[in-house]
């Protein structure tokens, strides 16, 4: 399936390719026009917004009024440009005001022509080999976006990922080929081309020689600072290219799934020279960029804001401009100057750079600059950072949207968002809950979800009326945190949180048992929760949302909430059984392939459950795409009734409920199987537990209730009742009391 989707982009991409005329008018004017860094940022937006369809003749931008402006950092006390920073006007260009005399939007470097731009048929588009630095900008014309990101080996299959969702995008615009994956090792290079990926390496921008100097860190570089922040200089060389090539930029990580081109976002700040996600999590403050000091969290980006601005180095856009290629140098030498594992990355730098927090040295004064926040567009939406003279919009995350906002606030609903950047996900080694997040948001084409098995599928427990947020008075701290014991009585949310996941538990126990009795792929529930979970316990108690966010209550539990992931890939690596995300069976969502069919109602057939075994002799009550059937039934047992009941052939079985109705397996060795798929896989090491009342981590861990064991052998039959829960909470940390 990874080939077949690989092959099907690659066709369409070559049929793009033989379809190539000439390059437009548009294009040719953008390569003929003079877009020299001596000319400041206006100028070249001029020349941008002239070269890009305008019935304007393009300017040579050489009039003396469009020189670089003076040194020094302009007064912000007004939101117009700094002294000696003209307006289009002042270059010749169309004017910019409307009949009210407001300033109109211009049209950015990245707005998409009228007509789609066809590349020139004399580029190189041979993807079995590397690309040189000749050949992208080739296929990415002058004043055009590219759109690059950087990967190794160990991070390949993410690149790929990348690569099959922004392509086709790009390929239906006729921008197919202005993204490319820049390969920091050999064997990720050659993974690339492989499945035929425009690839760049690394060592043609004189960066980092990743298979030397890094060598056996590769893999987990991640977690290496001095080699992380390597990383992050390599990055800075491949974006400092190709702005003075007079290309703008888009970088983002392997981490991002693309939804939607960034065109239109690019189109509506032509005054920012650098645009950057933020880890903002409250959606609807940020949409308000109206000028105050109030904020919340990692959300202070309007105009006036006096602390908590914070940028996510993750999605960032670069224009061609002087001020862009300036600030990308200082980013870049602040981290090439860091030695040895200090713990500053390429984020924290560029915040320190910006001046978003404070810093020791060459930055420190910037802090100081930076806050309130000066505007640096009518609008206030662009604001200057502490340098006074550079100007950068922080993106609204209902656009850059992190995965706590796409799949927490949105129920992996795509709304505005252009990107998912998977930020706000736990677990590793190398985040198998990223991938488990992009099979929910059906955004992981590199791993195709199957449509033609049969599958099970069933309705979570629900939780009950949102208790309050707290009772009080509120505990006395207990050393770093709360005990367990005092949190419960702060937080009813917590308590009824803790109550509701027992029960997700021994519900999804009972299926996995369920779908491997019927020989069934089982599609995992829609969890609803009450309460997220922190290592900070000030960050989330006691109303159960992390600090800042807009998190409804209640919410889409995300499945790394409750186990670990990476336990829960066992379950069908070792070919136990194969679990789909919740969203598998929503075609607006998981699109199926040539040749499937969507899921429909006809497809579902009911399974309901008899409160009482029928009088003697008397069997179910059947019904079209509805079967009954007792509780309490060993795996066995059911497998019949299924069949008796004419169901087996069902594409989808659908339990209304799976508490209580699961019996067990007659089979010793299947029996056996089963409680290790439960007890090693599903709730292993950590999984079912939540964190925290307490920087002390044990003693601020709570255990979510195992279910009871279930028998085997004849014991196993039924119909019977079954108790899924025991009645008392085993305690995470023995030397504290975790109940009530």
């Amino acid at each position: 399936p990874f080939d077949t989707a690989v092959a099907a982009a690659v066709a369409y991409a070559r049929a793009v390719e033989e379809a190539a005329a000439a390059a437009t008018a548009a294009a040719a004017a953008a390569a003929a026009c003079d877009s020299s860094l001596s000319h400041n940022a206006d100028c070249a937006a001029n020349w941008h917004a002239t070269s890009r369809g305008s019935s304007s003749p393009v300017h040579s931008c050489d009039d003396a009024t469009c020189r670089k402006r003076p040194p020094g950092i302009a007064s912000h006390s007004s939101s117009s440009p700094s002294e000696g920073s003209r307006t289009l006007e002042s270059c010749g260009a169309v004017s910019m005001s409307t009949a009210s005399g407001s300033r109109a939007a211009a049209v950015p470097a990245a707005a998409v022509p009228a007509a789609v731009a066809v590349p020139a048929k004399q580029c190189n588009r041979d993807h079995s080999k590397v690309l040189t630095t000749d050949d992208v900008l080739c296929r990415v014309p002058k004043g055009e976006l590219a759109f690059v990101t950087l990967a190794n080996q160990a991070y390949g299959e993410m690149a790929v990922n990348w690569a099959l969702l922004l392509l086709p995008m790009l390929e239906r615009l006729g921008h197919g080929d202005r993204a490319v994956i820049a390969g920091m090792d050999q064997s990720g290079v050659d993974l690339f081309l492989k499945h035929r990926l425009p690839t760049v390496t690394t060592a043609s921008f004189g960066g980092i020689a990743w298979n030397s100097d890094h060598k056996g860190s590769m893999d987990g570089f991640r977690w290496k600072n001095g080699a992380f922040r390597a990383y992050g200089v390599t990055k800075a060389e491949v974006v400092l290219w190709l702005l003075r090539a007079g290309r703008d930029v888009s970088i983002s990580d392997v981490d991002v799934a693309w939804i939607a081109p960034p065109y239109a976002l690019l189109r509506s700040v032509p005054d920012a020279d650098v645009l950057s996600g933020t880890d903002c999590l409250n959606v609807p403050y940020d949409a308000d960029r109206s000028p105050r000091k109030s904020n919340v969290r990692n959300c202070g980006h309007q105009s006036g804001s006096t602390w908590s601005a914070w940028f996510n180095t993750g999605v960032m856009f670069f224009r061609a401009r002087p001020a862009a290629v300036d600030m990308m140098e200082e980013w870049r030498d602040t981290m090439a100057e860091i030695k040895g594992e200090a713990q500053v990355d390429d984020q924290l730098s560029f915040n320190q750079l910006v001046g978003t927090v404070g810093a020791s040295g060459r930055h420190a004064p910037k802090f100081r600059r930076f806050y309130p926040l000066k505007p640096a567009s009518e609008d206030g939406r662009v604001v200057y950072d502490g340098n006074g003279s550079r100007r950068i919009h922080a993106i609204p995350v209902s656009q850059v949207c992190s995965a706590h906002v796409f799949h927490v606030q949105q129920s992996a609903e795509p709304r505005g968002c252009l990107v998912l950047h998977l930020t706000f996900v736990e677990g590793w080694p190398k985040n198998p809950a990223k991938y488990w997040r992009l099979r929910e948001a059906g955004m992981l084409p590199v791993r195709p979800e199957p449509f033609d098995q049969r599958y099970l599928s069933f309705t979570p427990p629900q939780p009950g009326p949102t208790p309050p947020e707290r009772h009080e008075p509120a505990p006395a701290r207990a050393g770093n945190g709360w005990t367990v014991v005092a949190a419960l009585q702060w937080s009813p949310r917590l308590k009824a949180h803790l109550e509701l996941v027992d029960r997700h538990i021994a519900a999804l126990r009972n299926a996995i048992g369920i779908a491997r009795a019927l020989g069934r792929q089982l599609v995992m529930p829609r969890m609803a929760c009450l309460c997220e979970r922190a290592e900070s316990p000030a960050a989330l108690l006691p109303g159960c949302t992390l600090e800042g966010a807009s998190t409804p209550v209640p919410h889409v539990c995300p499945l790394e909430s409750v186990y670990d992931v990476a336990r829960v890939e066992r379950i069908w690596q070792k070919g136990y059984l194969q679990l789909r995300p919740w969203t598998f069976l929503n075609s607006s969502i998981h699109k199926p392939p040539a040749g499937a069919l969507p899921f429909t109602p006809a497809d579902t057939t009911a399974v309901r459950w008899l409160a009482e075994a029928p009088p003697h002799g008397r069997p179910p009550p059947q019904g079209p795409r509805q079967v009954w059937l007792e509780k309490g039934l060993s795996a066995e047992q059911l497998l019949q009734a299924v069949s008796a009941a004419g169901a087996s052939d069902a594409r989808v079985m659908h339990l209304e409920s799976a508490e209580g109705v699961f019996g067990g397996f007659e089979s010793a060795a299947e029996s056996k199987l089963f409680k290790e798929a439960i007890s090693g896989d599903l709730l292993g090491g950590w999984s079912a537990t939540w964190c925290c009342t307490s920087w002390n981590k044990p003693a601020g861990t709570f255990k979510f209730k195992r279910p009871l064991p279930l028998p085997s052998g004849v014991e196993a039959r039924g119909p019977r009742t079954v108790v899924d829960l025991p009645d008392k909470r085993e305690c995470y940390w023995q030397s504290s009391p975790c109940e009530l």
